[in-house]
């Protein structure tokens, strides 16, 4: 299944050659929902496929 970032309006995937990393979304709970809320994404459930790209991230790490 190919990555695609799951930020609201963007349509990074991992099929570009862009040079972006996709990260899973954190299992644990607490830091889970800082992820959720620090993409703004209230009232979503993040499946195990779910993945945020690098830019997202400051100095994209």
């Amino acid at each position: 299944m190919p990555s695609i970032c799951c930020a609201v309006c963007c349509d990074n995937s991992k099929s570009q050659s862009n040079g972006l990393t996709f990260y899973n979304i954190p299992k644990n709970t607490e830091r889970r929902q800082k992820w959720i809320a620090a993409i703004k994404r209230d009232h979503w459930t993040p499946t195990e496929h779910s993945r945020l790209c690098s830019e997202h991230f400051i100095l994209g790490k």
